[in-house]
């Protein structure tokens, strides 16, 4: 395929977007080296970008970033009387996931929590669609 990484090269990181791109070998030789968006790889090809940090000795350790961007909501709950939500974030893996503040949330990654929404009601949606499925074969 011509998405698929061979190997991560190198990276190079944007102090005042708080960003990182990353050179990426691509298995297909017919397609040159390119630099590509951290967030990207890690939706093309997520253990690739784990490993190469790890490799590193970690992302935060190798880049000095201090801001974080949200890569996906994945999940709304309640916790100490307000709405949060459970976040996974650009270049870490589900394990250093967190819960956030709504508000957080909306202010620094409303098209994450658009993406979650939209997940969110196609989901409901085939739930709601199973039950009545199930109930119809009841009768």
């Amino acid at each position: 395929m011509a998405d698929e990484i061979d190997t991560l090269i190198r990276h190079r990181v944007d102090r005042l977007e708080s960003t990182v791109q990353i050179l990426v070998k691509w298995t297909d030789d017919d397609i040159p080296q390119s630099w590509e968006r951290e967030d990207f790889i890690q939706k093309i090809d997520p253990q690739a970008l784990y490993t190469y940090w790890e490799d590193l000795g970690g992302r935060k350790e190798v880049t000095g970033l201090r801001l974080y961007h949200i890569f996906k909501v994945k999940a709304k709950g309640w916790a100490k009387g307000e709405i949060r939500y459970h976040c996974q974030w650009v270049g870490y893996s589900p394990k250093d996931d967190r819960w956030e503040p709504e508000e957080k949330v909306v202010n620094y990654a409303p098209v994450a929590l658009a993406d979650w929404k939209v997940r969110e009601a196609a989901r409901r949606a085939r739930v709601a669609a199973r039950k009545a499925a199930a109930q119809a074969d009841n009768q």
